[in-house]
């Protein structure tokens, strides 16, 4: 009887259950809608968006359908709307409270991304407003937190089976428009090809999509290319950077591994073939690259993120490994080292990109390179950067010249001076040219007030001092431009023998390059630089070379310039047209320069180039009787220049202001030492 009992009960409940399911499955259209329009309530007050559809369906129990579903942010215009959204999901992760969806398709669907006037319609994606505040947000675990949730949710909405009809992106800025047209996408056993339509501001691209994708394994790959082997052009670029970037192909390949809570991996590879890139900033020519690419491992940490030393850059013939280390607690911390050893020399001259170090383009050369770098940033104290830099050479030997041959600098040559792009002098470097001057034909003093205005270690460092380079580095990010060089004497002179004046990291490169060559492999002796520079600088307007100079300035030879004149000229060389702007009304120099001469003339006595007497007899005054004192007597009707705030932006001359202030900090010094002193007597 006992038993009868219980059967009957388990079919009633049985029956119940049944019933309930029943219920649940006819009614599952009303109940999915409810549980829909919740978290689209929710969403809307977080976002500021509203999120609108016409028609909710549920095919079975695994399957829901959108129609018409419309996402426009409160402020702003449509962002998306989808014709019909169809996907499958797993209810038993629904009630876990994840949403994983799979089959996924999209019919007539087009997005818009729009900025007007510094408002954006896409803000909404990036800010919520949550109790949870971003802070706190990005407290939980940091950058793996965050990254792991994007990746979480890209992994969840796009699944393996993806099918796509008709998709239309519309990018617009202002006056910049694009559109990415999608006729079609399927991916089907994790794998997918499409042609993609790219219209920019009129201009047509059509293009290939091929790769693959894994939910499972966490990875994607993706390559595009032109159709019918025309080249690949990156929107955008053109508008915002006035850049034409181009390929043949690009391809990127990545696969996520979260090590645990507190580390995210990301490997992967990115390549191209034939990059051509043409920028006007960068140079004159487009730049060409056959090929390049970074096989990447980025290891992402609560408070900071890195590229590995396992990683590998890839420059046509040259590879190397980085590291970089971007960490913010708060400020911003930044680490870079690059150690490059014994690698075969001419795969760096070889892998140079077409277009850019023109001078250098056909060397040849033989033996080995070893390469190492150091960079250390603390924004918080930019004063404390540790910067090193140095290249070292095993059985290196030039085979070959390229373009130009910098061993000419030995022999008498013409040299160009150009301003702004024009070619405004030629002449001989060498006795041929009336104005050319020996090194013992010139001034003693004016040799050495020139080195220790300019370049103090010239003879005795290889073409470099990296104590220069770290404070021009630290300066430029201090004023967050290209404020200053760092440059020595042997920059300059190849920067005026070769390379045009644009302050470009490009043209930097090339300069520290040719520098290396010369000096590393004795190309020229250092009295024959320094006597090139001293005959080609630019001395004031139109005036070039030393002999010229003293003609110029005082009507004599300049091997009678004295120690105070000497001092003067070497002070004009940073801005030689603005010369007369040293001077005050009644052609005295002025006060600003107390300090220069003070700096040189106590580097001089060092170096016994002058006597204890001569230092400190030695007074900014000099007398201008050649045929400068024209252009003194003109300035008088000019409007006036505040030279001690025209500050070079490459140089030496941000310490005229600088070592006046401290010369004269430093003088009442010993006076207030020598006054006490006669006190205690």
């Amino acid at each position: 009887m006992m038993k009868k009992k219980i059967l009957i009960t388990f079919v009633v409940i049985f029956i119940l259950l049944l019933a309930a399911l029943c219920l649940l499955y006819f009614q599952r259209n009303y109940i999915l809608d409810n549980i829909v329009r919740s978290e689209i309530e929710k969403e809307e007050h977080s976002r500021d968006v509203i999120i609108r559809y016409t028609k909710l369906n549920m095919v079975g129990v695994r399957r829901v359908q959108f129609s018409d579903l419309y996402i426009v942010p409160k402020k702003g215009e449509t962002f998306a709307h989808i014709g019909k959204l169809d996907f499958a999901f797993n209810f038993w992760q629904i009630v876990k409270g994840n949403v994983e969806i799979s089959d996924l398709k999209l019919d007539g669907m087009e997005m818009n991304l729009i900025e007007k006037d510094g408002q954006r319609n896409f803000d909404f994606l990036l800010h919520s407003k949550t109790k949870e505040s971003s802070k706190e947000s990005f407290d939980k675990n940091g950058y793996v937190g965050k990254l792991s949730r994007v990746f979480s949710a890209l992994f969840r909405f796009f699944p393996d089976a993806i099918s796509v009809n008709e998709m239309k992106v519309n990018l617009e800025r202002d006056s910049f428009r694009s559109t990415i047209y999608l006729p079609e996408l399927n991916i089907s056993d994790h794998k997918f090809c499409s042609q993609i339509l790219v219209s920019e501001n009129g201009e047509n691209q059509h293009l290939v999509l091929d790769g693959s994708f894994s939910n499972s394994e966490r990875m994607g790959s993706g390559c595009v290319y032109a159709l019918n082997g025309d080249k690949l052009r990156l929107p955008y670029f053109k508008y915002k950077y006035d850049t034409d970037v181009q390929f043949d192909t690009l391809r990127i390949d990545f696969q996520l591994k979260e090590d645990n809570k507190d580390k995210l991996v990301i490997r992967g590879k990115a390549f191209f073939d034939k990059l051509s890139l043409k920028n006007v900033r960068l140079s004159d020519t487009t730049v060409v690259l056959d090929k390049g690419g970074i096989d990447y491992v980025v290891n992402v940490f609560p408070k900071e993120v890195e590229l590995d030393s396992t990683s590998v850059v890839r420059v046509n013939q040259l590879c190397f490994s980085p590291y970089i280390n971007l960490r913010k607690d708060p400020d911003w911390k930044v680490r870079l080292m690059i150690n490059k050893e014994n690698f075969p020399a001419q795969d760096l001259f070889a892998s140079l990109p077409e277009g850019l170090f023109e001078n250098l383009k056909g060397i040849e050369t033989e033996g080995n390179l070893s390469y190492h770098l150091f960079f250390n940033l603390d924004m918080a104290q930019v004063d404390s950067l540790k910067f090193h830099s140095s290249m070292k050479k095993d059985g290196f030997k030039i085979l070959k010249y390229g373009k130009t041959n910098f061993a000419k600098m030995n022999e008498p040559f013409i040299y160009n001076a150009y301003e702004d792009g024009k070619l405004v002098k030629s002449f001989m470097v060498g006795e041929e040219y009336e104005n050319f001057c020996h090194l013992d034909q010139i001034s003693p003093y004016l040799q050495a007030a020139v080195m220790y205005s300019e370049d103090g270690s010239f003879y005795t460092h290889a073409g470099f001092l990296e104590s220069a380079l770290t404070s021009s580095i630290i300066k430029n990010i201090k004023e967050g431009r290209f404020a200053r060089g760092g440059s020595t004497i042997s920059m300059q002179l190849i920067k005026n023998l070769y390379l045009n004046r644009d302050k470009t990291l490009t043209r930097k490169l090339e300069e520290a390059l040719i520098v290396w060559l010369v000096e590393n492999n004795r190309i020229a002796p250092k009295e024959r630089m320094y006597e090139i520079y001293l005959n080609i600088i630019e001395w004031g307007p139109g005036i070039y070379g030393a002999k010229e100079a003293s003609d110029f300035y005082f009507g004599k030879d300049p091997s009678k310039l004295t120690p105070e004149e000497s001092i003067y000229m070497s002070s004009i060389i940073p801005r030689p047209k603005k010369f007369m702007w040293f001077f005050d009304a009644d052609n005295n120099l002025k006060p600003f320069l107390e300090g220069h001469y003070r700096l040189v003339g106590k580097r001089m006595f060092d170096h016994q180039f002058i006597t204890e007497k001569q230092f400190n007899e030695m007074k900014p005054n000099v007398k201008i009787t050649g045929r400068a004192k024209d252009y003194l007597a003109k300035k008088s009707g000019e409007q006036p220049v505040n030279i001690e705030e025209d500050i070079d932006d490459d140089d030496s001359w941000g310490f005229f202001k600088k070592t006046n202030s401290f010369f004269k900090g430093l003088m009442k010094k010993d006076k207030e030492k020598e006054d006490s002193s006669n006190e205690k007597k």
